[in-house]
């Protein structure tokens, strides 16, 4: 039995969907409006909580609030919303053959107990039962937001339901992984389980014994599954079938194909690109499993829907010299993520614990480039492939090893020291500044000399020790005290990483042909005719 008596599962409510055949079945009428557009996209979209005044906190808090962006930033955009209109449509043409008020609902399961008498998927009762549902196939690198999507998608649905008057515990969907070796009795354990954890039943215990053998686990499947009037069945990472020895690829197909044409249960299978291979192979005689199609998810475009998911992302900065991104930045992000959205928004958080770390305070395109470098080694090779766009290079990286974006973000806070760390000068405020300015004064070198040139190791080395950062200052010593302008001088591709109120960033952006008009509003050239005016 299902626990409904302790308010874990919520009655229906019925309201009209605007259809007669989709109000005359209750368990359609208890799903939510089919939403138009716009509804759809205020639904899946996620904003993380952000206040600008945070920008002001210490860095360590800092780093948390940033962190809000892994979980919390999901941002519509059209292949989304062709896929829940999708899921939309299957959802809910799978129930209507099986609608409890015209008798459909039964005879299903009539014939799903005909089949765990005879452990026999093929043997029925009443073969006027017929099946509605259709199945639809995702395929995508990983890292392009699948599962994420999903999990947006069917977050607007109750996942149980439970109808009173026909004494009906609905599931609206349920997602499960494929097993990796397309062992059958280890997908009917999985499903046993979670149905278990949603609707606090005891399936896997009075189901899930594989003792009882594959073809009664899978006709017990079946028939849970009708008899909680299951909407979807989500199979996410089904390349595993790839992996399946002694046919059992081709079982879990069947099997697959069994569920959408004979129990009229709706099919929803998400993988990598390796899986299409397999379901182009397998799925060309079975109609229904392909009813609707396949979608192919691939990176971004760099287009304008890219500028403006940019745009959208930019906003959440924890940043105290944050600035609005530019074109160049736009390009570099593109460059470097190749648009794929997992690591997008990872680029971008680690960018920003990069640039408290260091005290920078800003993004900039070299921070971008140093991050990827140093934090996303694992997916270079499958990146350079998609830069290449080379079909033979493309079909050697099926997928991405994703970095381990936490405990690279604990890695740079070690290095965040007191509340103290962030003031006006950075680079002579923390401990280790303190400690190598002393040991070069010590060695007699000229303070002016000293603090640039401890502010561009520990700068470019954060997470080195002092004795560590001391070996790299003594490398630059030598050059340093022989030719001291040369610490000064700083390439022009560099001014856009200086502070904000250095003339030469103010030179290098702005427009060119307005300089002294910028120089002016910051104050920075004196009014001399205001000056003859006083003295005329």
């Amino acid at each position: 039995m299902t626990d409904v008596t302790q308010g874990r599962i919520p009655h229906a409510v019925y309201i009209d969907p605007g259809l007669p055949e989709y109000r005359d079945n209750p368990l359609i009428a208890s799903l939510p409006p089919i939403y138009d557009t716009k509804q759809v996209i205020t639904k899946l979209r996620l904003k993380p909580l952000y206040d600008s005044a945070e920008r002001n906190l210490d860095g360590r808090l800092r780093v948390h609030a940033i962190a809000r962006l892994l979980n919390r930033f999901f941002q519509p955009l059209s292949h989304h919303l062709e896929l829940e209109q999708k899921i939309s449509l299957i959802l809910r043409q799978g129930y209507l053959g099986r609608n409890p008020d015209q008798g459909s609902y039964h005879l299903h399961l009539q014939n799903g107990f005909k089949r765990i008498q005879e452990e026999d998927l093929d043997a029925f009762v009443f073969d006027q039962a017929r099946s509605s549902a259709n199945s639809l196939s995702l395929f995508g690198c990983s890292g392009c937001g699948k599962s994420v999507t999903i999990n947006r998608i069917f977050s607007v649905y109750e996942q149980a339901i439970f109808h009173p008057e026909h004494n009906i515990t609905q599931l609206t969907y349920l997602k499960i992984e494929c097993p990796v070796d397309g062992d059958l009795d280890e997908l009917c354990l999985s499903f046993f389980n979670e149905v278990d954890r949603v609707l606090h039943t005891q399936y896997s215990t009075s189901h899930g014994r594989k003792k009882l053998g594959t073809k009664r686990l899978m006709a017990s499947m079946c028939q849970i599954a009708n008899l909680h009037a299951l909407g979807v069945l989500i199979i996410d990472e089904v390349q595993n079938l790839n992996e399946a020895k002694s046919g059992g690829a081709e079982k879990m197909h069947n099997f697959f194909v069994s569920l959408v044409n004979t129990i009229g249960v709706p099919v929803i299978q998400v993988g990598t690109h390796r899986a299409r291979k397999f379901f182009q192979r397998t799925f060309r005689a079975a109609r229904r499993i392909t009813g609707f199609g396949s979608l192919l998810w691939d990176r971004l475009p760099n287009d304008h829907q890219w500028r403006q998911l940019l745009k959208l992302l930019w906003q959440y900065q924890w940043l105290r010299s944050a600035e609005p991104i530019n074109d160049e930045l736009v390009g570099t992000m593109y460059d470097l993520t190749q648009g794929v959205m997992d690591i997008v928004v990872k680029l971008y958080v680690l960018a920003q614990v990069r640039a408290i770390v260091t005290g920078m305070e800003r993004i900039t395109s070299e921070l971008l480039k140093q991050v990827y470098h140093d934090e996303f080694k694992p997916v270079h090779p499958m990146l350079a492939a998609l830069r290449s766009n080379n079909p033979g290079l493309l079909e050697q990286y099926d997928d991405l090893l994703m970095p381990e974006i936490e405990a690279r973000m604990l890695s740079m806070v070690s290095s965040l020291e007191q509340a103290d760390t962030y003031v006006d000068r950075p680079e002579i405020s923390t401990d280790k500044s303190k400690k190598l300015l002393a040991l070069l004064s010590q060695m007699d070198i000229p303070e002016d000399i000293a603090i640039p040139l401890v502010d561009r190791v520990i700068s470019r080395h954060p997470e080195l020790s002092v004795a560590a950062l001391m070996h790299k200052v003594t490398e630059y010593t030598a050059d340093v005290t022989a030719e001291p302008p040369k610490i000064n001088r700083i390439k022009r591709t560099q001014w856009l990483e200086l502070p904000t109120n250095d003339l030469r960033y103010l030179y290098a952006s702005s427009d060119k042909n307005n300089v002294y008009q910028l120089f002016k509003k910051q104050g920075l050239i004196y009014d001399l005719k205001s000056v003859s005016n006083r003295m005329g």
